[in-house]
Order: structure tokens, then sequence, then C-alpha cells
């Protein structure tokens, strides 16, 4: 990579500062960055496990962004599309005349110099999935580089240097960032609207997007997708590459078949290629969707030659991404699990998973994400809680727009009670929120804490909180 940005700016670059280094994908690079053997520095405005981790590791990072935090021993910096250009490290970068790349241009530098980059794109599913992969490969001997949006497992984080060819990355289509990268195998994992304070032409704007994300594989390369959507089959439609499709109908190329599910909601399936038998799966993460989800990685792991009885070792001990249906805890038959959950269609996904869990009640707690998601897509939230007992919501994160749109949690608890009937209240301090679950739920209640933002506290001082209450019961904690 060395030699690689060398090539790229015309001069040596051995100090890469990240603007922005405690983000999921930034602390990813970084890291990727500081085993590549480049003295990395950067800054974020608070404090975290990512910049903690990097510090430990090396990095000099710094807390709050200052201009005197950059000088002319910097050769290279990286920003996310967060920062603007008055950002004071953004001047002073411009002053010292310091190249600066964005994160997804970055990705796509360092996709180069790997030959068998995969990329899984899609609206929902792109962390799992590509998370799935890459343990695949990892268990299989395949030492994988991995650059992914959310911690995994067997990583013991969101990043990983291989020694191979493959490099998997999580390609995400918001200001069409995925169209930076070089990549040899792409899955779409589906499409639907979103991020249409980008995508302003809604759908068909979106499934273009996808389409030249297709285009960028090369013609001995693959593009799984999932077949049973006609958006995606007009997404992958005509590109150059080979095409395979995979599903619940039988009209796909891989096909996943007599789906049971266990008590926690983990379901277990057989996979059929071409009308063959190919494998019986167990999976310890809950619901259709990742069935689906794993039946895309076998798809793309049978590609690369990884035999069956790996593949199926490896779906089996995959526990999942960090805040995808995570366990927190269960106190006295109270089970607590939280997920990043912030669409419709994820909202109802991890809702259907839990519905296939044990439980008495179903509380769900939900941080709605971003102004504009809200407004353009209400109805589809109303009715994505339309199975939920009970619900509580919190006020909208945001952290890259205001509330020009108008809208408030209130506005969709309304609605929420008038078509669904379900009992519905809107709290906005995450300590009030605690103190109602735990004065409410009885034995036996699932709670599901879902959002994007940093909702994900509720779920941890719940389990704290019923713990104190009920200090002489059962109490079960996750795996450390």
């Amino acid at each position: 990579m060395k030699k690689h940005l060398s090539e790229k700016y015309g001069h040596p670059v051995e100090t890469v500062y990240f603007i922005g280094i405690g983000g999921s994908s930034m602390s990813g690079l970084a890291k990727i960055a500081l085993e590549q053997g480049f003295h990395v520095e950067g800054s974020d405005q608070v404090n975290s496990k990512y910049t903690e981790l990097l510090s430990s590791r090396g990095a000099v990072v710094h807390i709050g962004q200052k201009a005197e935090n950059i000088h002319d021993g910097i050769d290279l910096v990286v920003y996310t599309a967060a920062i603007h250009p008055d950002n004071p490290e953004m001047v002073a970068a411009g002053a010292l005349g310091i190249p600066k790349v964005e994160r997804a241009d970055y990705l796509g530098l360092l996709s180069e110099i790997f030959p068998k980059t995969i990329g899984v794109a899609g609206t929902h599913g792109k962390t799992t999935t590509s998370s799935m992969i890459a343990t695949i490969l990892h268990c299989a001997d395949l030492d994988p580089s991995v650059s992914i949006g959310g911690n995994i497992p067997v990583f013991g984080g969101n990043a990983a240097l291989g020694q191979s060819n493959y490099f998997v990355i999580e390609s995400c289509e918001y200001v069409d960032s995925f169209l930076k990268t070089s990549h040899n195998i792409g899955i779409i994992t589906n499409i639907e609207e979103d991020h249409l304070d980008y995508f302003k032409g809604g759908l068909e704007q979106i499934k273009h997007s996808f389409h030249e994300f297709g285009e960028i594989i090369p013609p001995d390369g693959l593009m799984i997708a999932w077949g049973d959507s006609q958006d995606v089959l007009d997404a992958v439609k005509d590109l150059k590459c080979q095409v395979v499709t995979y599903g619940l109908s039988d009209k796909n190329d891989w096909v996943a078949k007599n789906i049971e599910y266990d008590s926690n909601g983990n379901p277990a399936f057989d996979a059929y290629h071409g009308g063959t038998f190919a494998g019986h799966y167990q999976l310890r993460v809950p619901g259709q969707h990742n069935v689906l989800n794993a039946l895309a990685c076998i798809a793309c792991a049978d590609y690369l030659g990884v035999g069956t009885e790996a593949i199926e070792k490896a779906l089996d001990q995959f526990s999942g991404a960090k805040r995808r249906f995570e366990f927190r805890g269960q106190v006295d038959g109270i089970n607590v699990y939280e997920d990043y959950a912030h669409h419709p269609t994820e909202l109802k996904v991890v809702i259907d998973a839990c519905l296939h869990h044990e439980h008495n009640n179903l509380w769900v707690v939900y941080q709605p994400h971003s102004y504009s998601r809200i407004y353009y897509l209400f109805d589809e939230f109303v009715d994505s809680f339309n199975q939920v007992d009970k619900l509580v919501i919190s006020e909208i994160y945001s952290n890259r727009e205001t509330n020009e749109w108008d809208i408030f949690p209130e506005d969709l608890a309304k609605r929420i009670k008038q078509r669904h009937h379900v009992p519905t209240v809107v709290i906005s301090e995450f300590e009030d929120i605690t103190k109602f679950l735990t004065d409410n739920l009885e034995k036996g209640d699932l709670v599901l804490v879902a959002g994007a933002g940093d909702i994900n506290k509720v779920a941890y001082m719940l389990v704290d909180a019923l713990r104190e209450k009920y200090p002489d019961a059962p109490y079960k904690l996750p795996d450390a």
C-alpha cells in the first residue's frame, strides 16, 4: 500500500492522518494502515473504544479537532464525508499542501491492491453478510483482509490485514461510496428506498447506482444477487460478469428449503444448488433474513472453492456482528437484545426474528434515525411495528441534518396507536426509558432495543437496573 500511495501522490507516504478516526469504518482503515507499517495519527471529537484501541497499538490520537494537530510531517489526510471543508484540520492541511482523500476513495485505493476483493452491497444486511463471508474465509484458512462496519468476533474487531489476495468489504450505497472500490465479486442482498436525502430520484436512481456497482466487476468476476426481488434483478441485468441468484423460490440458482427454528429463533435449513442438495446449515443468528444472508455467503464460498463441511462449521460458530440482534442479558426470565435496525424493513425482519423467540410480551424501544428517513418513509415505519405488544420511542437521532421536515417522534407514536392500536409512549431521556421498562416488564418478556444511534446504551442500563431490582433472581449475561 505504501508503494501504491506513493505512486498515486508522487511522494513517499509514511504518515497518514485520519480525521474522524473513531468512526466504525475509519477506525478499521486506521487499524489496517498500522498493520501495513504506516505511522498513523488522527483525531475525533470524543474518546471511544476505537480510539483507545488504536492508541494502544501505536496510533497518535487527538481528542478534539484543531489546526495545531496538523504538521508538515503528515503525508496524507483521510477524512469522512461528515467533515466539512471549513474544519480546522482540513484548512490546516490545505495550507500545508498535504493531499487529502475522502474515506470512500481511500478504501477504493486500498481495494486496488487486492485481486480478490469481495464487495457486499444492499440496503440491508451488508454488515452481517460481509461478516459471515469473512468468518467463512477465516475458518477455511484463506486469511482474508477485512473492512466492515461492525465488530466480528473471530477478528476481534471491524478490520484485519491478512496475507492473501482476499479482501472483504462492506459496500455502502450512500453518496455512491460503493462506486469507488475495485471488486472482483459483488453481492447485492436487497434494494429499497433509503437515503432519500441523497437519492432524490428515488428507487430508479438507487437501482441505477447498484447497476453501476455491478459494472465494476470484470468479465471473469461474479455477481451474487437476491433473485426474489425484481428490483435486484433489474439492477444486475446485462452485466458483463457472471450472475448467480439466490433465494427461497426454485427459480434461483441457490435455494434455501426446509427452514426450521429453535426456541431462540435461530434457523436451520437445507441449501440446494441447481436442484442438488448442497448442505444442511444451522445458524446462531435468528430470522429468515439471516437464512438469505447465509445463502449468499454459501454461494460465494462455493465459488471460491470452500468445501461444504468447512462452510457448515463456520456458519455454526458465527454468532453475529456486534449490534445485530445481540444478546445483552436475561434477568428473572426477561430477555434483552439490541439491534442496529433503523429502516422499516430492518425493523420488520428483526421483529419477525423476535416473534420466533419464546416470549411473553414483545417490547421494542426504538430510536428514530435521521429526520429525512422518518419523513420520507413515515407510513412504512408505522407499519413496521404492527406486531409489537409495547413500544417506546425516543427522540430522533440525527448527526448530519437539522429538522427541516418538521417531523417529531410524537407524530410517529400517534399514527402507530391510531393504525395498529399498539400501546406507544415517547420518552426522551435514557434514564427515564430504563425506569419505565423496569417498572412495567413482566417475567418472560422480550425487549428489543433498536436504532443506529446511541440507544443501545439503554440495553446495558436496563440489564443493570433489572439485576438491581431482582438481586436474587437468576440471570445470564453475554459470553465474554
